[in-house]
């Protein structure tokens, strides 16, 4: 009887102990991990909304670069000849060399002139470059002075040695009636602008990844990644579009670009949008959640030991505490049944 008594002491005891700890456990946890994964939101928004005003910096550096070219007279007077101007040459070699960014510049004129940086050659005529899918509408556009695109290399050169993705900056020239004179492409390396948002390995983004996402839904990539990896990425961009997260204190949510920032969540990680100024393009950050679900795992397999090592001195404390109450009891029972029987 008093086995039994002292048993279910024990089982009542050891069941509450138990239900206790997994829940407290299991609300602990899940309470890090979801503040883990918000705080990881939260600096992952500051790091590349504060690397997007950078990539918006050097954009409209270019934009500005592209205008000394576009607003110069003695570009404006050659433009409306047929014939080629030598003095436009040294305008665009001058600015090309002023920066190592500058890959190549190109000039269309209306009147039939091409021009180009002294490393370029074999120019298509402006009646084929305006077959370009959007470039009609893009000077009939008079809202719009200037639009940023990937370059398809097919649609400048008759015979491109180079097939690497780039970035073009174009450029309407026109007179000050607004009459467009011919049309500026200014190349960049798209390298240039994957390396804003590029973090190292030993940061707390561990080396993210950075791609492109083109108007006509390619995904371009800083590097080379597994198939599965773009599979992954590109299943998460299909999902619905969430509400901007929010701001951190310390970031402009006024800022250009800032406002139409778009989030994803997969599984092992976060993946941040940014539009780039009048353009279709898109930037693609992905945040690995990895360091993060390491340093979890840890703290996981840290609170089983020690959930465990508590099971068992709570049992110790359970039997003590149960056997302090039974044996009593038995040995007043065991001296009230000899009291009787004398």
């Amino acid at each position: 009887m008093f086995r039994s008594f002292g048993r279910n002491i024990r089982l009542v005891l050891v069941l509450f102990i138990t239900v206790y700890i997994a829940a407290s456990s299991f609300i602990l946890y899940r309470t890090m991990e979801h503040r883990s994964l918000d705080m990881l939101r939260q600096l992952s928004v500051q790091y590349t909304g504060q690397q997007h005003k950078n990539t918006l910096l050097f954009m409209n550096w270019l934009e500005e670069t592209s205008k000394l070219i576009s607003n110069n007279q003695v570009v404006q007077n050659a433009l409306k000849k047929p014939a080629y101007d030598g003095a436009i040459s040294p305008i665009l070699e001058g600015i090309r060399s002023s920066s190592s960014d500058i890959l190549g510049i190109y000039i269309w004129g209306e009147a039939g002139g091409t021009y180009s940086s002294s490393n370029v050659s074999g120019l298509l005529p402006f009646t084929e470059i305006k077959k370009v899918p959007g470039m009609e509408q893009f000077l009939d556009n008079r809202e719009q002075a200037l639009r940023w695109t990937v370059l398809n290399r097919e649609h400048l050169m008759n015979a491109p040695s180079d097939l690497r993705d780039r970035l073009l900056l174009e450029v309407k020239i026109q007179n000050t009636e607004g009459q467009i004179l011919g049309l500026l492409s200014l190349e960049v390396e798209i390298d240039k602008l994957y390396s804003f948002y590029l973090s190292g390995k030993n940061t707390i983004y561990g080396e993210n990844e950075v791609y492109l996402l083109t108007s006509n839904g390619k995904l371009l990539s800083a590097a080379d990644v597994p198939m599965k990896r773009l599979q992954k990425i590109r299943a998460a961009l299909a999902t619905p579009e969430k509400d901007n997260p929010a701001m951190p204190e310390e970031q402009d949510s006024s800022s250009s670009g800032a406002m139409d920032l778009l989030e994803r969540e997969t599984a092992d990680g976060l993946i941040l949008l940014y539009p780039l100024p009048e353009s279709d393009e898109r930037i693609v950050t992905y945040i690995s959640a990895d360091g993060m679900n390491a340093e979890l795992r840890t703290f996981k397999y840290l609170m089983i030991g020690l959930n465990i090592v508590v099971f068992i001195v709570f049992w110790l404390l359970i039997s003590m505490l149960s056997g302090s109450i039974v044996n009593p009891l038995k040995q007043l029972y065991l001296k009230i049944n000899s009291t009787m029987k004398d």
